[in-house]
């Protein structure tokens, strides 16, 4: 039999795929023209604070909101730490569930690491109660096709999309009512095709 060596660590395994990723998102953003410095960046959001994931910029002109990773991250949640592919598509699959409009602004060069960054239209959050209840999120999960399972404690559908993060800081009421999902986080389950995934399914 022969001498493979030891297996490699896992956190090494893992701190090298992301990495990689960064390193091929950085080249993939200096080809298009997407490589972004801090003067590219626009200013703060007013009243935000940074969150768990990401800092959140107005772009005054387009009113799109920005939001760029802490650097030589990629984001985390429920269902773990993600490397820059797994946020990204993560932010893909939320587009496809929910009809948002979430764009891959740039990569950023910041002192500490890469930054990945993305904007999204603002939401204009409700005058008076912004913040929805849980009955009105459960009906509008109910209303995309997803049901909750006690056994996992997550939103599942038949695409095999499931969701976390589906606590109440993580929707806007609108002001015409409507129940928006901002960081709610969705996975594909292995099996199932990310094509079929579609908004409302």
């Amino acid at each position: 039999m022969a001498d493979v060596g030891e297996p490699r660590d896992p956190v090494a395994e893992w701190e090298a795929r992301v990495k990689t990723q960064f390193e091929a998102l950085r080249q993939f953003a200096k080809s298009r023209s997407c490589a972004l410095t801090a003067r590219d960046i626009p200013p703060r959001l007013p009243g935000a604070t940074p969150g768990r994931e990401v800092t959140v910029y107005l772009e005054p002109v387009t009113r799109r909101v920005w939001k760029s990773t802490f650097p030589g991250q990629s984001g985390f949640g429920q269902f773990g730490c993600y490397t820059p592919g797994g946020y990204l598509r993560r932010l893909r699959l939320s587009n496809r569930i929910f009809g948002d409009d979430v764009e891959f602004e740039g990569v950023w060069s910041r002192k500490d690491g890469l930054s990945i960054v993305t904007s999204q239209s603002y939401i204009q959050p409700h005058p008076v109660r912004f913040i929805p209840t849980a009955a009105e999120i459960e009906g509008l999960l109910h209303a995309l096709g997803f049901a909750y399972d006690g056994s996992t404690m997550l939103w599942e559908r038949s695409d095999g999309v499931q969701l976390a993060d589906t606590h109440d800081r993580n929707f806007i009421r609108a002001p015409d009512e409507s129940i928006i999902a901002i960081d709610v986080q969705p996975r594909l389950l292995p099996g199932h095709e990310f094509e079929a995934v579609v908004a409302g399914a």
